[in-house]
């Protein structure tokens, strides 16, 4: 890991990402960031954001589902 900046906490609790940082993990204006607390410190790293349809897309549904699914197809005719 390399170190890229210094920042405060200000008194809202809020960190300023500084600009190496922002420009590696190619953060923009209303990104994401995950903070996950470690023993030695803060890991700070960009948020997966996808749309529901395409996390939906990758799981197979199970057959119980498929078969719900059918059924209120069905009576909706």
């Amino acid at each position: 890991m390399t170190e890229v900046g210094i920042s405060s906490v200000s008194r809202k609790g809020q960190v300023t990402i500084p600009k190496e940082a922002r420009r590696r993990l190619k953060l923009k204006p209303g990104d994401k960031v995950v903070f996950l607390i470690r023993e030695d410190g803060v890991l700070i790293r960009k948020a997966l954001t996808r749309r529901l349809s395409e996390l939906l897309e990758e799981k197979p549904w199970p057959v119980d589902s498929l078969r719900f699914q059918r059924g209120l197809r069905e009576e909706w005719g």
